[in-house]
């Protein structure tokens, strides 16, 4: 949607600007997924499905995780491993899979969105307090993000105040916003509610060990 300015032209044409803002579309010669440099943040079990979507729609892989979950699926991915300046500067899409720990708090500031590649975009998707919002918020405002997918918030739900909810023009455009529900469909809720099951019939029922144990 924000490589191709879906949202952004859903607006225009309700408008009445269909004419002008397809001319802009198409003088802009606007990018499609396949061939682009996804950059994945975080390869764990959640990037690493994000990774392999991607891969299926044409995308080639570069990632930053300094201990990869699964060796076995880097390989199989063809996944390039990068420093995260390095990715950032390359990449077409940078989408986030990291925990808020520490050390990943702020860890997209100002600096780092500056490093990204001119027309790019960020997905965030993770946790609220990775990406510096404010920050985020200049560079869609100055054009040199292509757009911005947010899904978490520093602090949820965000405030009037909050920077993203403060941009206008064309910075606002460029920005889709979603109340922190990327992953929870009616497909998912039915996975977990399975997945539970299945565990409870593998202890009581066979006295096996459960599965995707977390500590």
């Amino acid at each position: 949607m924000l490589l191709r300015r879906l949202a952004w032209a859903d607006s225009e044409i309700r408008q009445g600007h269909y004419v002008d803002f397809r001319t802009r579309m198409l003088a802009d010669n606007l990018p499609g997924l396949e061939g682009l440099l996804v950059g994945v943040v975080g390869f764990g079990t959640i990037g690493t499905a994000v990774a392999q979507a991607f891969q299926r729609m044409g995308c080639r892989i570069g990632f930053y995780d300094p201990a990869p979950r699964d060796v076995a699926a880097v390989q199989a991915l063809g996944a390039r491993s990068m420093s995260l300046r390095e990715l950032l500067a390359a990449a077409d899409v940078v989408t986030l899979h990291v925990p808020l720990i520490a050390a990943t708090r702020g860890m997209i500031g100002d600096a780092e969105l500056a490093a990204m590649k001119p027309g790019a975009v960020l997905v965030q998707a993770a946790r609220g307090g990775i990406v510096d919002e404010a920050a985020l918020a200049r560079h869609l405002a100055s054009g040199h993000l292509g757009g911005a997918a947010v899904d978490v918030y520093s602090t949820e739900p965000p405030g009037a105040d909050n920077p993203l909810l403060t941009l206008a023009g064309e910075g606002a455009r460029r920005l889709l916003l979603t109340p922190h529900i990327a992953g929870v469909t009616r497909q998912s809720s039915a996975l977990l509610f399975r997945s539970a099951w299945q565990n409870v019939e593998r202890v009581l029922v066979h006295g096996e060990p459960p599965l995707h144990r977390v500590y």
